[in-house]
C-alpha cells in the first residue's frame, strides 16, 4: 500500500504493498462529509461534457462529480473523488503539496505507476501540470492515507467548524 507521512504540510510516498480504497458508497459518503465539514461544496452533475469526470472551481470551492461519464462504481467514483480533493488540499495550501524538489521523483513514479495517466498530462498547459502530477498521486493513495492528507493540509478550515453544504448524492441511489 502507498503509506504517506504528513510532516510540516509535506507528505513523502513509501510503497509497502497494496492500496486499500474506498470501497462502498459510505466510504464515499463518510469522505465527501469530510470535504463539506472543511467547506468545500461536493456536487453531482449528470450534463457534463463527454470525457470530464470531475471537477474543482477555487472561486467556489466546489468539488464536483460526473455522474453522467462515471460508472456506477465506488472504486471509479473514489478515484476521481480523491484526485479532485488534492485539488482541495492544493486551495487549502494556497499552493503545491509536494515541495520543488521531490516534482522530479514524482513525476518518475507517476510513471511507473500509471503510463496512461502520465499520458494524460500532456493534456493540460504546462502551468497545471504540477497540480495534475499531485492529483494523480493523491488518486492512487489508500483512502486512510488521503483522508490524513486532506486533515493535514485543510485541517484548519475543520477547526474553525465550515458551513455545510449541499450532500454528495447521485451515485449508489439504486
Amino acid at each position: 500500500m502507498w503509506q504517506s507521512i504528513l510532516r510540516s504540510s509535506w507528505f513523502v510516498l513509501v510503497l509497502i504493498g497494496t492500496p486499500v480504497r474506498a470501497q462502498s458508497w459510505t466510504d464515499i459518503g463518510s469522505y465527501s462529509s469530510l470535504l463539506r465539514r472543511a467547506g468545500t461544496q461536493t456536487l453531482v452533475a449528470k450534463d457534463c461534457p463527454s470525457g470530464l469526470f470531475g471537477a474543482f472551481h477555487a472561486g467556489r470551492n466546489a468539488l464536483l462529480l460526473c455522474s453522467n461519464n462515471l460508472q456506477d462504481d465506488p472504486a471509479q467514483v473514489w478515484t476521481v473523488l480523491a484526485h479532485e480533493s488534492a485539488h482541495v488540499m492544493q486551495h487549502c495550501h494556497q499552493g503545491s503539496l509536494l515541495p520543488d524538489h521531490q516534482i522530479g521523483s514524482a513525476l518518475a513514479q507517476l510513471e511507473t505507476q500509471s503510463l496512461s495517466s502520465f499520458q494524460e498530462l500532456r493534456l493540460y498547459h504546462q502551468s497545471q501540470r504540477r497540480d495534475e502530477i499531485e492529483a494523480r498521486l493523491v488518486q492512487d493513495l489508500p483512502m486512510a492515507e488521503v483522508k490524513a492528507l486532506f486533515r493535514g493540509f485543510c485541517g484548519d478550515r475543520l477547526r474553525r467548524g465550515a458551513p455545510k453544504s449541499i450532500p454528495l448524492a447521485g451515485f449508489g441511489d439504486g
